[in-house]
């Protein structure tokens, strides 16, 4: 299972990783994983998240996790 980060998701989207850190905290995004301090997602959850909430995302930014 390959996951995702803040950072990952921040390159992904163009958007700061603050904006990200808001976003999952009023529930803009899925669920995270429960990693100790971290938040992380599943790639393929982000991923299909980006198709249907961002299409403008830049999905090959995903390609190096």
């Amino acid at each position: 299972m390959q996951i995702i980060d803040t950072q990952q998701l921040s390159r992904a989207t163009g958007k700061a990783q603050r904006t990200i850190q808001l976003w999952q905290q009023q529930g803009k995004l899925p669920q995270p994983l429960p990693v100790k301090n971290r938040t992380v997602w599943t790639l393929d959850t982000i991923r299909d998240w980006l198709i249907v909430n961002m299409p403008d995302a830049d999905l090959s930014a995903l390609d190096d996790v």
